[in-house]
């Protein structure tokens, strides 16, 4: 899977045929891991480093709730634009909105929450203020 940057919350990605079935269509599991691409790649953008929140035992983001709308099927070789937009912050987690589109053509829409957890024990904690002012 290749992931380019288009812009702070949006990429691209071209389907490899790692990413497709045996007819070339996409994998519906797939379509989460172009997702979780692109929050990553939102995050860093944002100045917030997975991996520096967990080595500082600070906290790290994990996925708590996915609702997914497949409206279209996307093949191999073509070249999606998979956006985000953090439309909550809350005390202990982010809901997101994440889209596929496909020549302009919403192919997937998802809702996704993020909790934020204590590294150790994986339960929820308050996300630090300045975490919350780069995400703004």
């Amino acid at each position: 899977m290749s992931l380019e940057p288009y812009s702070m919350n949006a990429y691209i990605v071209t389907v490899f045929l790692e990413d497709t079935d045996a007819g070339g269509i996409v994998y519906h599991s797939r379509y989460l891991n172009f997702m979780e691409r692109c929050r990553t790649r939102f995050f860093y953008h944002k100045g917030i480093d997975h991996a520096q929140l967990i080595t500082s035992q600070t906290g790290n983001f994990v996925v708590n709730h996915v609702e997914i709308d497949f409206k279209s099927p996307a093949r191999l070789s073509e070249e999606l634009t998979v956006t985000l937009d953090a439309v909550e912050i809350r005390g202990a987690s982010i809901r997101c909105v994440q889209r596929i589109i496909k020549q302009e053509q919403l192919i997937v829409n998802a809702t996704i929450t993020l909790a934020f957890v204590n590294p150790q024990t994986g339960k929820p904690i308050r996300i630090p203020e300045l975490l919350k002012t780069k995400m703004h």
